[in-house]
This record gives structure tokens, C-alpha cells and sequence, in this order.
């Protein structure tokens, strides 16, 4: 579940609390029904009579299978292996249950004559015991063959509903959505009514976990369609009445209907008949309910009643006590009794873990978080205790309780590890980047108050560090590095990567087709176009190890500025901090004001989209980027800054400003780049990590200048310029015009050292952020799973760094897929830029680099000189400071002078060698 930090996630976790039941015994009844009235041999069920145990007897049952396969009596083969295959699940030998019926299946097909109506029940059937072992999908392949089946009808409607009830166990709500609709095509209004308001339950599920008010509609409108539909009937089903008021009581109680006199009138309906059903499961489950819509309406008497009373019912069911005490606990937080609530916190987790031992000061250990099967449940239960912790230390004043926060965000970050390297889907595995990114800036607010510097720069890099060097997809690169040697199903792959996209990014019902469309036409040509084994650079399923602060080393010329900005709950504004790092000094500073920093980062941003226009636009941008300057650096800092070189590590919208471009004397209208040499890095961890890479490329540059574009793109005249002035002094391939294809540069990514591409990009393109080629467009996802051998890649192109911020992911730039790709430096756009100022500053760039000069200097220089060779609007950020430059920041000649380089120092060498020999013989 989303970190939506509120009570009613108690209510969701109790929206289906019969699903914690087996289904196995459930779809081993339906297998039995299915199968009546077909004709089982008579030597079939003299083996089944010989002794209780089937799978004892499975030698003579493959015997008497390999008989029928030389008579070819396929009919009665695809009988007996049916039977069998039932009475094998009995016993739970899955594995042979479908390898039996897999047989049978065969066999139905090859059956003369063909009855369609039975093998649609083996493929049913083979879905079924799929999805008992919980490979949805498989079940998922063996419903679909099974509708495949088209002489045949017979069980559509509840093949349907089963893939929806499939895919929305796999968090595609939307995929759900379209296959519980499709289910009610098959179903007859007289004849399958309890079918139907199940489907109409089942879809609203769906439809609520797509998390919009119109979704949330939908779902209203269906359980509600079920609630009409169930009236109707003589003896309407108990449970399929509890779920419908449980629903109606859940969706009432959400933020977008927020109506908890409703949903306290249906949790008490459901009351009524969870004592009918006498279940103290679905008893307790409704006095929680019913707790916390009372403590919404802060009827906190009411509450409190609930919730022990729901504690007589759930005695010897952990899971329901533990979401009784966390009740308790929200309703003493809202009371201020934080102490209290801190022991029901510590009660909840006890009986989540199964920890019997009453002691209040009990704390689970790692291997106590790794074991358990709850582990979303625990991290949420971590955050609320940690934000108790923060509001009770504001009460009271007591140190010692930053000491509990950050043990607790300690235990949150092992259970975070534990989530993003398990077998958990891509939506939960972003879940813990989230949960992550929200623990740990509620834990610097411990190390800062503390002044706990080691711990605080262990939760800053471990955010930043992980989006690069953890890779928690398992789209390509979960795919074997031999990929064009092996054989995959990639409309398999394809699929899986739909329901991850959608479930990253929520996407609207409308923008779906068109999202993927797209993946579909990249992955199907990427997968055609590859000729490299996949990269491993940083797609590692391993945690990466990060720095520890006593291992940083800050030459005295320098300067290291990390910040970290996060949010502790949605909508809420971001708490930001800053670490500072020289030679002699570490320091944690915390930054106020935060909605007037944002409120100023985007009219910095409206001011830098383009050039200064009138007097009013230049003071405006003087005071603007002046206060941004002073918010971020702390005045303690600022004397320490002079002709140091900085190197910045941002975070969150941080990420969209030109640091160099900061007024830093509003007087003097100075900019930061005119004091100091600036260059940016993801994390330190990263940065070192990338520096250990071997690179091999043979050749010094690729210039890519499509110029003109197939796709209605505007022309970029002055592109060819840029890259052949460096193609000048970097000897190397310029691909021009229609050489400018993205297959061209997907075949010599590996060859050079330097990439420069001179072309348009958006990275903010929520579909799928590209890069723009003569005839198509590369992808993130294309991009993301090249390999490069790159020292330097230059994007001079449109916004190339600056992406949408997604929670728990950071920026989503192209600037880091050539990270990923594995590149050492690269040099993105901010904004859209203009292409003759861009080149003036990168041919400027290149001659400085080719000279000896750092990457950083020459960037540095090369805007330098731009700057004090214009005026005016001509002058303006917009122009100049475009470019930033992240990563190494070392020098990169040409091959031409290093071989210069390398034939005066042997010429040197001689001549001294020389001078010794003739001196020793005088």
C-alpha cells in the first residue's frame, strides 16, 4: 500500500479479511465440479483403489498414460489425466498436479472427435491450480488459452473474472478493471446473479485501488449495483452481504468521499452480519471499523469501546489484535497521550512479529523483520510511531527520545532492504524507495537536533545512492545478460512490463493505450536492434554498500554541499537539510522557510526559460536567486566558499537550478560561477563506485546532428556546428543528417569516449522520456539498458536532466540513464536551450579540455568567457548556464596529445639516460 499516512489504511486491510483464509480446499471444490460427467477408465480408478496415496501409485498412472499415447485414445487420455490431476491436488503435489494435466490438455486437443467444452475445463482448471501456487501468471497464460477456445463459451464469464481478480493481485488495477467489465459479456442476469454481484464486488476493488475520485465513483456505482442486485434475491449469501456493506463502509470512509457518519452506519450493518456468519475474525474486523470511523468523527468514548471490545474477539488472531492495538494507538495520538500510544505501537508490533514477551522494551531484530510475511504492515506502523516521536519530542523537550527515532528509522531502513530485494512486485519495491526517502528525513531531524553527523550523512547518501546502484526493476534488466541467445516469450515480457508501468506511474484510463503503444513499439524494436550483452554497471538486486562519513577525504581546495529534501507525508511541504564538508569541518545545517524556497525555485525557473527582457526581469531574477542563494547556503558557510571548488549534490527540486547562476552579491549583481569552479554528483557513494569502472573505448568522438527530423521537430541549424569544431580536436565519427539515426547510435554507443548529441530530448515526457534521432526517438528504457564506454557524454538538448520528480525515485533524468549505461561524466541541459549560444559554449569547452584544463574548469572558463563577452539580454542565465556538469570532473586530452605527451617524455627520458652515459664515461 501507498504511504498515504492516515488511520484508514486499518479499514483497508480489512476490506477482504476472508481472503486471509485458504483458497486451496475452495478451487480443489470448483476442479470437482467441473469435471461431472466425464467418463473415467475403469484401470484409472482400480490404481486410485489400490491405497490412499495417489502420488505412490504415480509409476503405474504414467504407464497406463503411455499406453494410451501408443493407441492414440487421446479421448480417454485427457480423461483419466483430469481425474487425476484432481485428486493429486488433493494431496498438494502442485508441480505434478499440472504437469499431469498439462498432459491431459495435449491430449484434448488431439482428441477425435475435438470437444471444445472439455478442454476449456482443463485449461480452467490448470489456471486454477496456477494460481494456488501463486503463479498468477500461469494462470494467467491458461486462462487466456482458455478463451482462446472459441468453438466454446462455457466458463468466459468466470475465466474473466478470475484473470481481473488475477491481475488486480498484481497490482493493475486498470488491466483488472477491463477484464471484470468483459466478465459480465457471459453472464445471465437469472441463471449467474451471484456471479454477477460478485464480478460488480470484485470490479469496485479494482477501480478503488486506482486511487481517483472518478475511480472512486466507479466504485460506489458497483457495489452499489451489487447491494440492489443482492436485495433481489430469496437467500442472499451472508458473506456476499458482508462485503458489500464492508465496501460501502470502506469507500465512505476515504479521502474522497470523507464521510464517516455513512461509514460508521455500514461497519455497523456489517456487524450484524459477521454475528450471523459467527466468524470472530469478521466480528473483530468490524469493531475496528467501527473504531476507527468513531475516532474520525472523534467520538473518542465510542472509539475506544470498539477497539476493546474487538480485542475479545480476536484473542488468539494476531494479525486483527495487532490492527486493535494500532486503533488504540492512533486514538491516544489524537488524544497527545503519546506515551501511551507508544506501548499500544510497541503491543501492535509484538503480536505482528509473534513476540510473546511482554516487555515494553523488547526490539526486534533484523532477522525478526526478514522472517515476517507483514512487512508493509510494520513499515507503516514505523512511520506512525516515528511521527508520535516527533510531535511527543515537541512536547516535552527530552533528547533521549531522537535516540528512539533513529533506532526505529534504523529498523525501518533493514525492513526497507528487505523489501526492495525480495520477491515483491515493482509497485511495492517502489514503496520502500518512498517509505525510504520519507524515513530518513524524518531521522535527520534526530541527527540534527543531536548533531549526529555520522548517522545523518548515512540516511542523506543511502537515498541517492540506491536509485542508481539498486535496480528494483525487473523489466530488462531481470532479463539474462546472453538475452539474444535464449528464447523468451516477449509478449510475456512485454505484458509484465505494462502492469509494472502502470502501477509506477498511476496513469490516467485515457493516456494507457498511447503509454503501451509506445513500450510495446520500443521494447519490440530494441529487442531487434541490440548486438551487446546487457550492462550489470548498477543494476545489482544487492543493496550497495554505502560510504561512511569517516571515510570521506576533502582536499583543502574543496568543498562538498550535500542536501536532501523530502517530504514526511503527501501534500504536505518538504523538510530540507544541508551537510557541509571540508577539510577540517563537517556540519549540519537545516533549512527554514521551506515554502518560500519553493514559491522562489519556480520563479527562478519561469525567469531562466528566457532571456531578460526588461530592467524589471533582471532585478527580479538579482533578488530571487539572491534568497535562494542565502537559503541554501548558511551564513556560517559563506566566508568558506571563496575560490573553493564546490561540488554540489542536490536533491528533490534542488535538482532544477543552476547552482553557478545563484546571485551571491545582489550589489555587485556576482554570480556564484565567477567565485567558484561548480560541478554536481548523484552521491558520493556513486561517484566513487562509478570511478572503479574500467573503460575501454578505442576511439575519441561520436558527434550526433540529426539537424532536420522526421517528426515535425524544429530544425537545429547551428548543431552541426558544435560537434565539428570538436570533432576538430577530438579525432572521431560525426553522424549527420540522415546518418543521425538512432540504430547508428545505438551501434557505436561503445566506441568512443566522448558522446555528444546535438539534438532535441524532453525528459519531462510522462509517457516515455526520449532523446530525438533523425528518424525516431530513443526511449528511457532503451537508453537505460545500453552499455557505454563513455568518459563524457554531452547533451545539448532540451531539459536533458530536468525530469518529473517521483516519489522514492528522485529526478527522472536522461542524464541518469547514461549513468546507467555507464558514463562518467555527463553534461545535461536544464532547460530548452539555444543552439547557437550552446555552441559557442561547448566549442569553447572543447578547446579548454583539449588544452589540459578539468572538465569542471572548462565549463567553468567557457561560460566565463560568454558571460563577459555579452551584455544585455544576451548575457542572461538563459544562455550561459543551461549545462551543468555531474560526475568526474578530471581532465580528458585527445589521443593525439596524449600520444604528443607521451613521445616528449620519452624523448626526455632518452636525453637523460644520455647525459648519465656520456657523464659516467667522461
Amino acid at each position: 500500500m501507498r504511504l498515504t499516512i492516515n488511520i484508514n489504511y486499518i479499514t483497508q486491510k480489512m476490506r477482504k479479511p476472508y481472503k486471509r483464509f485458504p483458497h486451496f480446499f475452495v478451487f480443489t471444490l470448483f476442479c470437482c465440479t467441473v469435471c461431472r460427467g466425464q467418463q473415467i477408465s475403469g484401470t484409472l480408478d482400480s490404481i486410485h483403489n489400490l491405497n490412499e496415496n495417489d502420488y505412490s501409485n504415480i509409476h503405474l498412472y504414467d504407464s497406463l498414460f503411455d499406453h494410451y499415447k501408443i493407441v492414440k485414445n487421446y479421448t480417454q487420455l485427457g480423461s483419466d489425466a483430469h481425474q487425476l490431476a484432481k485428486w493429486l491436488s488433493r494431496e498438494q503435489k502442485l508441480d505434478k498436479t499440472i504437469e499431469v494435466l498439462k498432459t491431459g490438455i495435449q491430449a484434448r486437443k488431439k482428441a477425435n472427435p475435438f470437444n471444445p467444452e472439455l478442454l476449456k475445463r482443463s485449461y480452467l482448471n490448470l489456471g486454477n491450480y496456477y494460481n494456488v501456487k501463486k503463479d498468477y501468471y500461469g494462470a494467467i497464460q491458461a486462462y487466456k488459452k482458455m478463451l482462446n477456445v472459441k468453438e466454446n463459451i462455457t466458463f468466459n464469464g468466470v475465466s474473466y473474472t478470475r484473470l481481473g481478480d488475477l491481475y488486480h493481485k498484481l497490482e493493475d488495477p486498470h488491466k483488472a478493471v477491463n477484464y471484470f467489465s468483459k466478465a459480465f459479456e457471459f453472464y445471465d442476469i437469472e441463471k449467474d446473479k451471484s456471479r454477477i454481484i460478485k464480478n460488480h464486488i470484485e470490479i469496485s476493488l479494482a477501480y478503488s485501488s486506482q486511487k481517483t475520485a472518478q475511480s472512486n465513483d466507479k466504485a460506489l456505482e458497483h457495489v452499489l449495483i451489487a447491494d440492489s442486485l443482492i436485495k433481489t434475491q430469496t437467500k442472499p449469501s451472508l458473506k456476499y452481504l458482508f462485503e458489500i456493506n464492508l465496501d460501502l463502509g470502506v469507500l465512505y470512509s476515504n479521502d474522497f468521499l470523507n464521510d464517516h457518519k455513512k461509514a460508521l452506519f455500514y461497519y455497523k450493518k456489517t456487524l450484524g452480519y459477521a454475528k450471523s456468519i459467527n466468524k470472530n475474525s469478521h466480528i473483530g474486523a468490524c469493531y475496528i471499523n467501527i473504531g476507527i470511523a468513531n475516532l474520525k468523527l472523534n467520538n473518542f468514548k465510542e472509539s475506544e469501546e470498539s477497539f476493546f471490545t474487538s480485542l475479545k474477539f480476536t484473542e488468539n488472531i494476531k494479525h486483527l489484535r495487532a490492527a486493535s492495538y494500532l486503533g488504540l494507538a492512533f486514538l491516544e495520538s489524537k488524544k497527545e497521550n503519546y506515551t501511551i500510544a507508544q506501548e499500544y505501537y510497541q503491543k501492535s508490533l509484538s503480536d505482528i512479529l509473534n513476540h510473546s514477551d511482554t516487555d515494553t522494551l523488547w526490539i526486534p531484530k533484523a532477522k525478526d523483520l526478514q522472517l515476517s510475511n507483514e512487512k508493509e504492515d510494520i513499515l507503516e506502523l514505523f512511520y506512525f510511531r516515528i511521527a508520535d516521536y516527533l510531535k511527543q519530542v515537541a512536547l516535552d523537550k527530552n533528547p533521549e527520545i531522537y535516540e528512539s527515532i533513529l533506532s526505529t528509522v534504523k529498523l525501518g531502513d533493514s525492513l526497507i532492504n528487505y523489501i526492495t530485494i525480495e520477491n515483491f512486485s515493482y509497485g511495492k519495491k517502489l514503496l520502500g524507495r518512498d517509505a525510504e526517502s520519507v524515513f530518513n528525513i524524518m531521522g535527520l531531524e534526530a541527527c540534527y537536533q543531536t548533531n549526529n553527523l555520522r548517522d545523518a550523512f548515512y540516511l542523506m547518501e543511502k537515498s541517492k545512492a540506491v536509485l542508481l546502484m539498486h535496480d528494483i526493476n525487473d523489466r530488462i534488466t531481470s532479463l539474462p545478460t546472453n538475452l539474444l541467445s535464449t528464447k523468451i516469450n516477449y509478449e510475456d515480457t512485454i505484458e509484465k512490463l505494462q502492469n509494472e508501468i502502470l502501477i509506477a506511474t498511476n496513469a490516467e484510463k485515457d493516456s494507457l493505450s498511447s503509454l503501451i503503444k509506445k513500450r510495446k513499439e520500443n521494447f519490440t524494436h530494441f529487442k531487434d536492434s541490440v548486438s551487446t550483452e546487457f550492462p550489470q554497471y548498477f543494476s545489482t538486486k544487492k543493496i550497495p554498500e554505502i560510504l561512511k562519513l569517516s571515510e570521506i577525504k576533502v582536499p583543502k581546495n574543496k568543498i562538498i554541499i550535500q542536501y536532501m529534501m523530502a517530504e514526511r507525508n503527501i501534500g504536505e511541504l518538504p523538510h530540507a537539510y544541508v551537510m557541509v564538508l571540508t577539510d577540517n569541518k563537517q556540519e549540519l545545517f537545516k533549512i527554514e522557510n521551506i515554502k518560500e524556497l519553493l514559491a522562489d525555485i519556480t520563479e527562478l525557473r519561469e525567469l531562466l526559460d528566457q532571456p531578460f527582457k526588461t530592467s524589471s526581469n533582471i532585478t527580479a531574477y538579482r533578488e530571487t536567486a539572491n534568497k535562494i542563494f542565502k537559503a541554501l547556503f548558511p551564513k556560517e558557510i559563506r566566508a568558506s566558499l571563496k575560490g573553493k571548488k564546490i561540488t554540489i549534490i542536490p536533491d528533490h527540486v534542488l535538482g532544477m537550478i543552476p547552482f553557478e547562476a545563484l546571485i551571491t552579491d545582489i550589489d555587485k549583481n556576482r554570480y556564484l560561477i565567477e567565485d567558484n569552479e561548480i560541478n554536481y554528483a548523484f552521491s558520493l557513494t556513486f561517484q566513487e563506485k562509478n570511478a572503479s569502472i574500467v573503460r575501454k573505448a578505442d576511439q575519441d568522438f561520436l558527434g550526433i546532428a540529426p539537424v532536420n527530423f522526421t517528426n515535425q521537430l524544429t530544425p537545429l541549424k547551428n548543431s552541426t556546428k558544435e560537434i565539428t569544431y570538436a570533432n576538430d580536436l577530438y579525432d572521431g565519427t560525426l553522424l549527420l543528417d540522415q546518418e543521425a539515426t538512432k540504430e547508428n547510435f545505438i551501434k557505436e554507443i561503445k566506441n568512443y569516449k566522448i558522446l555528444h548529441l546535438a539534438t532535441h530530448a524532453d525528459a519531462s515526457d510522462s509517457i516515455a522520456p526520449w532523446i530525438a534521432f533523425r528518424n525516431s526517438k530513443l526511449t528511457d528504457l532503451e537508453l537505460n539498458s545500453l552499455q557505454s564506454q563513455a568518459e563524457l557524454v554531452v547533451l545539448s538538448a532540451c531539459n536533458t536532466s530536468l525530469g518529473e520528480i517521483s516519489r522514492g525515485e528522485g529526478i527522472l533524468s536522461l542524464a541518469r540513464g547514461f549513468f546507467k549505461s555507464g558514463a562518467h561524466t555527463v553534461i545535461p541541459s536544464l532547460w530548452s536551450t539555444n543552439d547557437k549560444a550552446t555552441a559557442t559554449i561547448t566549442s569553447d569547452f572543447y578547446k579548454n579540455l583539449s588544452e589540459g584544463q578539468t572538465k569542471s574548469t572548462a565549463l567553468r572558463a567557457a561560460k566565463l568567457n560568454y558571460l563577459n563577452n555579452n551584455s544585455d539580454a544576451e548575457a542572461s542565465p538563459h544562455y550561459w548556464a543551461s549545462l551543468v556538469l555531474i560526475g568526474d570532473s578530471g581532465t580528458l586530452l585527445p589521443q593525439a596529445n596524449n600520444l604528443l605527451f607521451l613521445w616528449i617524455g620519452l624523448g626526455v627520458l632518452i636525453l637523460l639516460i644520455g647525459f648519465f652515459l656520456f657523464k659516467k664515461v667522461r
